[in-house]
């Protein structure tokens, strides 16, 4: 194991003399090198905080001259990212030095200070001032004589000064500038929502001065983000609870192969000792291939062991961050904190996603123990074989961490993909009557709201679903016709919405809970005309009236093939939203394939006509059939049931809702209708 091994080996080792503990949680927030009470906390550009004189002395103890840069650089302690001297000629002292001060950890354990006695701005002039007063803005204790020099100066008369002794209006509401990383010196004061990305003013007139949805920070719901948070939380707890029983089950994994190592040892000896010198040469064989394999299994499971505990102090950060910016942060930095905790876990699971050490050793076998048959046969010994399993660790680490930071309607689709689809009923609660004749698709922009494009007049209309009979409450209208309609996946909302305009596609934001607005996002010019469009899980699947396009997120084509809608109006095709296949309607047969146009399966010739399509959440698949019901097929083939529908006479489309809660079905004839599946 390597000097930088051996320096990390000590995060769950050591223990300080007076830890600083968060109040509510009992968790300590600690140096991850000296593992003691952090002390002038600096951090790195991964964010990760140490000791200015611990990061120091790894600087000093580590750095290493990049050939292709020349310059200096270390890898974080924890995560292992790589970070590059500021300059070329710094010193270790000076680039520790360097480093910005981690403000937001120096105001949150301000109560447990045990150096807050004395005047900061005197002890730089060499004096010992008792301080009776706390700077926000300086972070800093400072005596009477040092507050009168604050009123004095013009730059420093803004500064928030309470008194030392009132320890609540010391350590709550924290407000820390939060720097952006980009650009020196700029407070991060806004959030773009198209891009998920923290902005100060130049982020925002140079990456994003045409999004639409850019938010100032300070006008963030607070109530949202608390309860955000919360979950965060809970779910990080879960998560820290999971690499312990992890470490636990690879230490047990390092015991039993150690073991089964000896008896097998003593095993092969036993037999070889029996052979005498015939086999001495062989038995040496033997035995170093067994040691290579062992060294090899043991270093790949004390590898994972390491990367986990690695991982465990950036969950435990990042829980204890945001457990005390819950309690004493603002609403800015409660937003700011959590974004860039979460960023950082998302950077170092990508890290633990590219090590190769995940299919962990399960156990040894020895083929044949007759040694005496081999030598004589094969004039060698047959190897020990290794037998390794997939451990699922970081598998289970994504899933939980995509729990935590999942959105309301994938919370809802999760559960709802735990029916039983082949046995699910569906109950009518709303019916929209008197639709026009040119209406193809349709889609839910809201629990309580369907958008149906209309072809003629040229228009995008909202209807309200919330009363047995629906009706019309907006109409956007259209310079050109619209075609299909599908949800973007990329925020998993129900706002983000897909229009196809045969030569183009628009991404709206379709607000629709007080007054209804349509906001365009994108427009996105095509090579080929698309009647119809679908959003996969990394692919969009389209079609015209004699293509079929497997297209990338920005509808660049990848594929192309022949198509034909044969009878119908317009081309009918569906992707899934669990999975990366797509289906399409051919010679009377529902065919389904995945993004690489591979053929996954196709259902029975159906005598109907079929039409409109959809994957539930279990991929299996709904299909109209112009009848007073629809068909469902469950994936791949072999079942197919007939559904009936109350208020439906000719089924011709048919959509899910996105959390697989609600099923909206038009009717050839004019007609719509909404069911709440059971």
């Amino acid at each position: 194991m390597n000097s930088c091994h051996r320096h990390i080996q000590r995060l769950s080792s050591g223990s300080g003399n007076k830890p600083l503990t968060n109040s509510s949680s009992g968790d300590t927030f600690r140096c991850p090198i000296c593992l003691e009470e952090v002390r002038n906390p600096k951090y790195l550009s991964c964010l990760h905080t140490f000791c200015e004189s611990c990061i120091q002395t790894y600087i000093s103890s580590t750095a290493t001259c990049h050939d292709s840069l020349n310059t200096k650089t270390i890898n974080c302690p924890v995560c292992r990212k790589r970070i590059d001297a500021p300059r070329k000629d710094i010193s270790n002292e000076e680039w520790a030095s360097s480093l910005p001060q981690n403000k937001l950890i120096v105001s949150m354990w301000l109560n447990s200070n045990p150096d807050k006695e004395l005047c900061k701005f005197c002890e730089r002039k060499e004096k010992k001032v008792s301080a009776t007063h706390w700077c926000k803005a300086c972070m800093e204790t400072i005596c009477d004589e040092c507050k009168a020099f604050h009123e004095l100066v013009p730059s420093l008369q803004n500064h928030k000064i309470v008194n030392i002794t009132d320890t609540q209006v010391c350590g709550n509401d924290v407000e820390v500038k939060e720097l952006c990383l980009e650009h020196k010196g700029k407070v991060v004061d806004a959030f773009c929502h198209q891009h998920q990305k923290l902005c100060c003013c130049i982020c925002l007139a140079t990456h994003h001065i045409s999004c639409q949805r850019v938010q100032a920070i300070a006008e963030m719901a607070v109530e949202k983000e608390r309860n955000h948070v919360l979950n965060i939380i809970s779910t990080l707890s879960d998560l820290d609870q999971s690499i312990e029983n992890m470490q636990q089950k690879s230490r047990e994994k390092i015991d039993h192969l150690n073991s089964k190592k000896q008896e097998m040892c003593m095993k092969i000896d036993k037999a070889i000792t029996e052979l005498k010198t015939l086999i001495d040469d062989a038995h040496s064989a033997l035995i170093k291939q067994f040691e290579q394999t062992h060294s090899d299994s043991i270093e790949n499971l004390e590898v994972a062991f390491d990367e986990l505990k690695r991982f465990s102090t950036t969950v435990r950060e990042t829980k204890i961050l945001l457990q005390s910016m819950l309690e004493k942060g603002s609403p800015k930095q409660l937003f700011v904190t959590k974004q860039n905790q979460l960023a950082r876990i998302d950077d170092h699971i990508s890290r633990l996603k590219s090590l190769d050490v995940w299919n962990h050793p399960e156990d040894y076998t020895l083929p044949d123990s007759n040694f005496l048959k081999q030598l004589l046969n094969q004039k060698k010994l047959e190897n020990v074989k290794m037998l390794k399993t997939p451990s699922g660790m970081v598998e289970k680490i994504i899933q939980t961490v995509q729990r935590a930071t999942s959105s309301d309607i994938m919370r809802r689709k999760r559960d709802a993909s735990k029916k039983d689809w082949m046995k699910v009923t569906f109950k009518l609660v709303s019916q929209v009557t008197e639709l026009s004749s040119w209406i193809h698709f349709g889609i839910f922009t809201h629990d309580t709201k369907i958008l149906l494009p209309c072809r003629r007049p040229p228009s995008l209309n909202i209807f309200d679903i919330s009363e047995p009979i629906g009706k019309c409450v907006y109409t956007e209208k259209c310079r050109y016709t619209p075609y299909g309609i599908c949800h973007s996946r990329v925020n998993e909302t129900l706002n983000e919405v897909y229009v196809s305009f045969q030569n183009c596609v628009v991404l709206y934001w379709i607000e629709v809970e007080d007054t209804p607005k349509f906001t365009k996002l994108q427009t996105i010019q095509l090579n080929e005309p698309m009647l119809a469009i679908s959003c996969g899980l990394t692919t969009m699947f389209s079609a015209n009236d004699s293509k079929a396009f497997i297209c990338s997120q920005d509808f660049i084509i990848e594929h192309e093939s022949p198509y034909s809608s044969g009878n119908a109006n317009v081309p009918h095709l569906a992707s899934s939203s669990k999975s990366d296949y797509h289906c399409f309607t051919s010679d009377g047969r529902v065919v389904v394939f995945d993004r690489n146009e591979r053929n996954v399966f196709q259902s029975d010739k159906f005598q109907e006509e079929v039409r409109g399509m959809t994957f539930d959440l279990n991929d299996n698949i709904f299909v109209c059939n112009k009848k007073n019901k629809i068909k469902q097929i469950r994936f791949g083939g072999g079942e197919i049931r007939d559904i009936e529908l109350d208020g439906i006479s000719t089924s011709y489309t048919v959509a899910l809702h996105p959390t697989g809660e609600k099923m909206l079905v038009l009717d050839f004839y004019g007609k719509c209708c909404v069911y709440h599946i059971m």
